[in-house]
């Protein structure tokens, strides 16, 4: 998977939690203590990933760094590069 893949499936990963918790990106932001537009770059993929401000994310969300980050390929399944 190319790092532009995993940063929109963890951006993603993000956003559904965000939506399913009924939280908006301003209220996840200021939990974590990290801006609104992190939250949105995060969500789109567009944003590197900060692992001090991840990490602050994560905690908002009640989750460890590595649930955050897990790798969504089974593993054994992912193809051969």
């Amino acid at each position: 998977m190319s790092d532009a893949a995993y940063r929109r499936v963890v951006g993603k990963r993000i956003r559904v939690w965000r939506v399913l918790h009924e939280r908006s990106q301003d209220e996840l932001a200021a939990a974590a203590g990290v801006t609104r537009n992190f939250v949105s770059a995060i969500e789109r993929g567009a944003q590197g990933l900060d692992a001090v401000r991840l990490r602050r994310l994560a905690a908002a969300m009640d989750m460890s760094l590595a649930e955050l980050l897990a790798d969504p390929e089974p593993a054994g399944l992912t193809a051969r590069r």
